[in-house]
């Protein structure tokens, strides 16, 4: 009996202690917990979201990879904004002594501060006695068209601000006179003078351009910009080759544009994002 007696103890104590190794183990793995409620602990961060240095590490409130969660794409709307420009470059240049002016206005469509179809409309004349020709030319005023688009490079940025790449078409179809065209005989020691009038020509040209934007004050701003113009296809008079294009010029393939821009607003403005802490929620300092 004595022997059962102790075997049944044994049993007991052995139960016991299984009992208790099972209650041990089950509590380490009790699940952490995972209230979604829970508002995000602080992170702290080394790197901006371009994945260079900070002078100083930030906390941010939420966990987000600051190198690979860059926002792509436009962020502003897909009207951003109209604008009217005023380009006035060869006024100056006439009280320079040019001889020859292009005077437009043009209009824009600014889509997402991305996109900008352009349409320009102006008038061309010219008056001039060239120094290295023996005749007067004078180019009629004339009317021409351009219809391009501009590339904003700044396009996630503030839209007061632009640095574009842009391509323009345009066509023109114009009248000039050519007048007091002398000709000298040295045989005869003679010279005859003589006119070509009434000439008509067109011309179809594309221009490549480089070009900023400047806010100078609320709804107004100044823009430059620099041309590289090329012939599509292009006809002469009756009798001569026109010596000025308008909206084009004359032989150099070089040209600028300065305007005064009046931009209305068509939708409502955009806080600019900070660097470090616009995509990635409320920035709060290190030491808190």
């Amino acid at each position: 009996m004595n022997i059962f007696r102790k075997i049944s103890v044994a049993a007991a104590v052995a139960a016991v202690m299984a009992s208790a190794t099972a209650a041990s183990a089950q509590k380490k793995i009790t699940p952490v917990d995972t209230d979604p409620t829970k508002p995000p602990q602080p992170v702290l961060h080394y790197y901006d979201k371009h994945g260079n240095p900070l002078e100083e590490p930030v906390l941010f409130l939420a966990d987000l990879d600051t190198v690979t969660n860059v926002k792509s794409g436009p962020v502003y709307p897909l009207l951003q904004s109209a604008s009217i420009g005023v380009n006035f470059f060869d006024g100056v240049m006439l009280l320079a002594g040019q001889k020859h002016a292009s005077f437009d206005v043009w209009a824009s469509l600014s889509l997402h501060n991305w996109f900008e179809p352009v349409v320009e409309f102006g008038v061309g004349f010219a008056d001039n006695k060239p120094e290295e020709g023996n005749f007067h030319y004078k180019g009629k005023p004339s009317f021409y068209g351009k219809i391009g688009l501009n590339y904003n490079f700044l396009y996630k940025s503030n839209p007061d601000y632009q640095v574009y790449l842009g391509l323009r078409g345009g066509y023109t179809s114009f009248k000039y006179d050519i007048t007091d065209i002398t000709i000298n005989s040295s045989y005869w020691g003679q010279s005859n003078t003589f006119s070509i009038l009434n000439q008509s020509a067109h011309a179809l040209y594309g221009e490549v351009l480089a070009g900023i934007k400047v806010k100078i004050w609320k709804e107004l701003s100044m823009g430059w910009n620099f041309r590289y113009k090329f012939k599509f296809n292009s006809s002469n008079g009756a009798n001569s080759t026109p010596w000025f294009i308008p909206g084009y010029g004359t032989k150099s393939p070089l040209s600028a544009s300065f305007s005064l821009i009046y931009t209305l607003p068509l939708s409502k403005p955009k806080v600019a994002e900070d660097d470090n802490a616009g995509e990635y929620g409320k920035e709060i300092p290190a030491d808190k």
